[in-house]
């Protein structure tokens, strides 16, 4: 417990001054620019919160790795000018959907939501070729990599229409409008009734003796976090902001729950544990000689209570390791890994140093974020919590929704689980480094995810959740069963 409390002594003595002159200079021209903007400037209806600037880096026209993508499949023909006629009525005339009516400007060093004129007609439209949905994952990652239109909302959606008498609504959307998780919050105003949105699961707030805990271990676990981010090798990309590919599939969310059950673990270190042994055998069987036994995993954090007031619905992210094969014995070590990273506090903590953002002038924002996105993890899961009951759109029926999120500059793969009615949408973006084309990439979801699961159900319902399956030997495996 000395390390930590040699770094702070580090960071009083030599960081900490020229920390407090910044705050001061940077302090007092923010306020000035405030006060302008709040006297002169009545078409700015919002500065960046330190939520949005996170997620700016140097691309403010929405490149491929800073666009959200999501992919709402519904049953019959859907016409062009209902779902403008629908945007228009139900988003772009929601203040909780104010930024969609904006662009991001850049005045006297510091961002702000300035309010732009939006033509339904561009930013809503139709692709002109019926599709397969084979076609439609290909074409996303193209769409995904075009910019939005220069000097408007960074938003657009596009009418899909698919084989077997159904449409895609396919909308994309900058991460400063949103994120995944916050992203069921839309669906709640444009599907018909609303969503019947589940309430995102909550983390407990930490205690004031969690707190100083936190704080005092923050620097010296940062570092360390920073190292493996850095030594970590599995899964990291040699090309920086390289191709990407973009698959989904449907597993069942009961046998997700008999597992979860069974292994006395949370919801994400299932799903992760169903992942880590799909990808295990994805890349034995393509040979692969340097398969990691562990990869470097971000996961997001949700708000104890869903913010009404944004888009923006977690404020900060669990570090943990997440092993690569070896059945439910993964699984519940990445239990272990998620709740022992939560214990150390980093995810609250980290949220107070991203507040800072809101004094830093743009320019400087551009390195720390740029930094930022090089040495996160290379690998993110998100969950994402949909409805049990069937909802309509204009009238059509929704038959899955798909959220696809950003691939980093320097990630190997997003992965993220929705639910709606009784199945789990897993949609995957994985860097053509680890997972080099297409085919595989399917044979990966719609193969090996779907019996990996199976024998992870199997097993929970037999009692062998230690079991090797292809041994009769069985390992007995202590669960810590807190709530965190």
């Amino acid at each position: 417990m000395l390390a930590p409390l040699l770094v702070w002594v580090i960071i009083l003595l030599f960081v900490f001054p020229i920390y407090l002159i910044a705050v001061i200079i940077f302090g007092i021209w923010r306020l000035i620019v405030n006060i302008i903007v709040w006297k002169w400037k009545t078409n700015f209806l919002a500065h960046f919160t330190s939520r949005d600037l996170a997620f700016t880096c140097d691309d403010f026209q929405g490149k491929i790795r800073k666009s959200i993508i999501n992919v709402t499949v519904l049953r019959g023909s859907m016409d062009l000018e209902i779902l403008r006629e629908g945007v228009e009525s139900r988003l772009l005339s929601n203040s909780f959907c104010f930024k969609m009516n904006c662009r991001p400007v850049l005045y006297l060093g510091y961002w702000f939501w300035q309010k732009a004129e939006v033509h339904v007609n561009s930013h809503v439209f139709e692709h002109n070729k019926v599709m397969t949905d084979d076609e439609l994952k290909t074409f996303l990652p193209l769409w995904g990599a075009e910019r939005y239109v220069q000097n408007s909302p960074l938003w657009a959606i596009m009418l899909v229409h698919l084989d077997g008498n159904r449409c895609a609504m396919v909308t994309k959307y900058h991460h400063m409008l949103g994120d995944g998780v916050s992203f069921m919050k839309l669906l709640e105003y444009i599907c018909d009734g609303g969503w019947v949105h589940l309430e995102t699961p909550p983390v407990r707030s930490l205690s004031w003796i969690h707190w100083i805990y936190a704080w005092y271990t923050f620097p010296w676990n940062a570092l360390k976090s920073y190292r493996l981010a850095r030594t970590r090798k599995g899964f990291r990309p040699h090309l920086y902001c390289g191709e990407g590919l973009t698959s989904w599939t449907e597993i069942s969310l009961e046998k997700i729950r008999v597992v979860r059950r069974a292994s006395k673990c949370m919801f994400q270190s299932a799903i992760g544990g169903i992942i880590s042994n799909g990808f295990y055998r994805l890349l034995e069987n393509i040979g692969k000689s340097d398969i990691p036994n562990q990869i470097r995993m971000v996961i997001p954090i949700p708000y104890p209570n869903r913010s009404e007031a944004t888009l923006i619905n977690h404020f900060a992210w669990i570090h943990s390791e997440m092993p690569i094969g070896g059945g439910f014995k993964a699984l519940v070590k990445f239990d272990e890994n998620v709740k022992n990273s939560y214990k150390l506090g980093m995810h609250g903590v980290m949220w107070e140093f991203f507040r800072g953002l809101y004094i830093v002038p743009g320019p400087l924002l551009k390195n720390y974020t740029t930094w930022g996105e090089v040495n996160i993890p290379p690998v993110l899961l998100s969950s994402v919590p949909g409805t049990q009951g069937q909802v309509n759109v204009f009238g059509h029926e929704v038959l899955q929704s798909y959220p696809i999120l950003a691939l980093g500059c320097s990630m190997g793969a997003n992965l993220t689980v929705t639910t709606y009615k009784d199945m789990a949408h897993f949609t995957i973006r994985v860097s053509k480094e680890v997972i080099p084309n297409q085919e595989l990439l399917d044979q990966m979801l719609n193969k090996y995810i779907h019996e990996e699961l199976e024998i992870l159900y199997q097993q929970a319902l037999a009692g062998n959740q230690g079991s090797d399956p292809n041994s009769n030997h069985q390992l007995q495996i202590k669960v810590d069963s807190g709530k965190f």
